[in-house]
């Protein structure tokens, strides 16, 4: 009997695993697991007071990304973005490179928008081997610091020369000042004025520095109207350089003020109100352009956001295509893995609407840069 009842519940098991294996009498097959996904972490601050950047680099990132899912992906599998927010402090953004560079799913890493912060994860990534690039960082520093780092941005060590070129070319002054924050970003401007004001034998009447928790600017302001410059050079973020040139046009100072790719904000414009005028500064995107693509990225932008768009967001979409594109030369070598993007990051020549992405051997985007200026309300390349 015992052998009778074992033989009947294995029949029994058997019949139940052939029903399960859905033979040829109508059983679908179970439905095939969706692709995983392709996973992109961001480091930003998305509080504090340089929320404004890290979040138009969010804002930016994920409209690109959510144009690339809907048309496929690549290769099918869409790209999921991770976040995590550095609050403009290193500690925090170290902290969020760590945790990324932890998780083996986590193929590259964007951020942060702070050379400090960035500074604080480059370390981080490079021992994991992941990818790495940011739109913005300018610190010298991080020149060739990782073969995994990749930045979209001009370092400090360029910009001011840049500034006094640009200057030099509209303005032909003889006489310049500067003003400029008293960090590593400021220093780094610094360093590169001085040979390009020699260069054109300009007279730099000053150089005088402030630091970032600075408010009035009066007494610094006073000294540069009694040396009577032809250009003011400002060596500062939105904040400080919106504050600067109000309080310098109510002292009475209508030269040109010229300054670096920070200025580049609605919120200098808001700071600044009208004030703005006459100011110009580095920049590699202009909402105005009339190129189409550039319109269709701008018209998308206001839709989803309810803004135009500015620098950040701008270079932050053209970077959620530069990895797309990356990914897809990885997965033309068989696998997306971290060092398959390496290479094909490496070899970027992604045409975007801030201009080609490519990138030299110190991980440094090669491009000219735009004069941009105000007018009625708006960024315009100066002419």
């Amino acid at each position: 009997m015992k052998m009778r009842g074992l033989s009947l519940i294995l029949a029994l098991v058997f019949l139940i695993a052939a029903a399960g294996c859905g033979g040829g009498g109508g059983s679908s097959a179970p439905a095939a697991d969706k692709k995983a996904k392709l996973t992109v972490a961001m480091v930003n601050p998305l509080t504090g007071d340089a929320a404004t950047y890290g979040v138009s680099h969010k804002n930016g990132f994920e409209l690109g990304l959510a144009e690339i899912n809907k048309a496929g992906g690549v290769k099918g599998q869409e790209i999921e973005l991770l976040t995590h927010d550095d609050a403009g402090d290193p500690k925090q953004a170290a902290a969020g490179a760590q945790k990324f560079a932890d998780m083996k799913s986590v193929l590259a890493v964007v951020g942060s928008c702070l050379s400090s912060n960035t500074l604080a994860m480059v370390p981080i990534t490079d021992k994991a081997k992941i990818p790495h690039s940011v739109i913005s960082s300018s610190s010298s520093k991080l020149s060739g610091m990782s073969k995994y780092f990749f930045r979209m941005a001009v370092q400090d060590d360029k910009v001011g020369g840049l500034m006094v070129d640009l200057s030099q070319n509209k303005f032909k002054p003889k006489k310049m000042a500067l003003l400029y924050l008293n960090n590593d970003y400021g220093k780094g401007l610094l360093a590169s004025i001085e040979p390009q004001v020699k260069k054109y034998g300009i007279t730099m009447t000053s150089a005088q520095t402030y630091l970032a928790t600075d408010k009035d600017y009066s007494a610094l302001l006073t000294k540069i109207k009694a040396e009577a410059p032809d250009v003011l050079l400002v060596g500062s973020t939105y904040t400080d350089g919106g504050l600067i040139v109000k309080q310098a046009r109510e002292m009475g100072l209508m030269m040109p003020i010229v300054g670096p790719t920070g200025l580049y904000s609605p919120k200098y414009m808001e700071i600044a109100g009208k004030a703005v005028d006459n100011s110009y500064f580095l920049g590699v995107f202009v909402p105005t352009n009339p190129d189409p693509k550039v319109q269709e990225f701008v018209k998308k932008y206001k839709e989803k956001y309810g803004m135009e768009p500015d620098t950040f967001a701008a270079l932050a979409y053209d970077q959620a295509y530069v990895l797309k594109d990356a990914m897809e030369k990885a997965a033309a070598k068989g696998a997306i893995t971290r060092e398959n993007l390496l290479e094909a990051m490496a070899a970027s020549g992604y045409k975007g609407i801030t201009g080609t992405v490519t990138f030299d051997d110190k991980g440094d985007w090669v491009r000219p840069y735009l004069f941009v200026t105000v007018k009625d309300g708006k960024f315009v390349v100066a002419q």
